[in-house]
């Protein structure tokens, strides 16, 4: 099973994985809700898992298989520095970086094929694969730190303007907010109109960004100053000078983000 947001690189890895004989693809995907879905409705030996997707991590998405009472055979395919491949390569299963690469994919066939015959004997043995599930999950919790550590240090937001793609990191950001039906993403020097949803920045910023608002994320290290509102909510002032409102519904989530 495929799973990738991206159209253009699930097509792409599909490909390639029909290249190879004996290799069969029972379903794709292209968010972590539909991952879910298809994976209890198919079953696939191998998930090549997408690392970032809108509405989860591909992290998140195997803790929620391993949490439902599966086994999953597992490779992630990640567009990801350095931090991501050091935190996968503590996973006995594999990753594939991209752009994809025939050869590294054969190599990744051949380490899914020895996972499948070492679990199938395990099987046989019948023990140890709640141990198994529990290194698994440990290793996922490790990766799931280490991904979301260096999503808030390096990652970038990929914003096009006049026929370029431009990369914002995430550090810069100070906050996004609706307009109209577009979302707007402010950092100190500007702000750019992107075709993101405030779901999916959500998702992507999730580490350094929090939902304060219906229509706003602020980013916490940006705030220079928290204000006192009416109903026991919030103002918040960035650094930027801006002002951004916390509104009642994120209250709670917020002051236990912060400490308060």
């Amino acid at each position: 099973m495929v799973v990738d947001d991206e159209r253009p690189a699930r097509e792409e890895l599909s490909y390639l994985l029909r290249q190879i004989p004996s290799v069969e693809i029972v379903a794709e995907a292209g968010t972590g809700e539909e991952t879910i879905k298809k994976y209890q409705e198919c079953s696939p030996d191998v998930l090549f898992l997408d690392v970032q997707m809108p509405d989860a991590s591909g992290v998140d998405v195997a803790r929620e298989l391993i949490r439902l009472g599966f086994s999953p055979t597992i490779v992630f395919a990640t567009a990801y520095d350095q931090y991501a491949v050091d935190a996968f390569d503590i996973n006995a299963v594999d990753y594939l970086l991209k752009p994809f690469h025939e050869d590294r994919l054969a190599e990744t066939m051949q380490r899914v094929k020895k996972r499948l015959e070492i679990g199938t004997a395990v099987e046989s043995q019948t023990t140890p694969e709640q141990v198994q599930n529990r290194e698994f999950q440990a290793k996922l919790d490790q990766i799931y730190t280490s991904l979301h550590t260096a999503e808030g240090k390096t990652g970038k937001l990929k914003i096009e303007e006049n026929g370029k793609i431009l990369l914002i990191p995430f550090g810069d950001i100070s906050y996004a907010t609706i307009e109209e039906r577009s979302v707007r993403i402010v950092t100190r020097e500007r702000s750019y109109l992107t075709n993101y949803t405030l779901n999916e920045l959500e998702g992507l910023l999730r580490s350094s960004c929090l939902r304060v608002h219906k229509s706003y994320l602020a980013n916490l290290d940006q705030i220079h100053s928290i204000i006192p509102w009416f109903n026991n909510t919030y103002n918040l002032i960035m650094h930027d000078n801006s002002e951004i409102p916390v509104s009642r519904t994120y209250v709670k989530v917020f002051r236990e983000r912060m400490g308060l």
